[in-house]
């Protein structure tokens, strides 16, 4: 396999695996035992006023929990969109 492919190859899994870990749901405990969910890393699924019945600092510690998350995950999607843009715009040299 020639390098141009093997970039391609680990960039779309970078992206994708950037991409999966940011559409992943999180949750918390709330201290009565149940578990809240907090959404994704891009806020989807999130209800707040559900959070906000359970205990004020759930929502602060969902949006922590996303932001930690995002802050990790979005740089991986970004290498992997790099990687293949990379390796699409790469030309390979002539034998001259």
């Amino acid at each position: 396999m020639s390098p141009k492919t093997v970039a391609a190859v680990v960039g779309v899994a970078f992206f994708l695996a950037g991409l999966l870990i940011m559409l992943l749901p999180l949750s918390t405990d709330a201290p009565s035992g149940i578990a809240v969910p907090c959404g994704n890393s891009l806020g989807m699924g999130f209800d707040e006023v559900a959070a906000e019945a359970e205990g004020g600092a759930l929502v602060e510690i969902c949006s922590r929990l996303r932001v930690e998350r995002l802050a990790w995950a979005a740089p991986v999607t970004v290498l992997g969109a790099l990687l293949v843009v990379g390796a699409v715009v790469v030309r390979r040299r002539s034998a001259a």
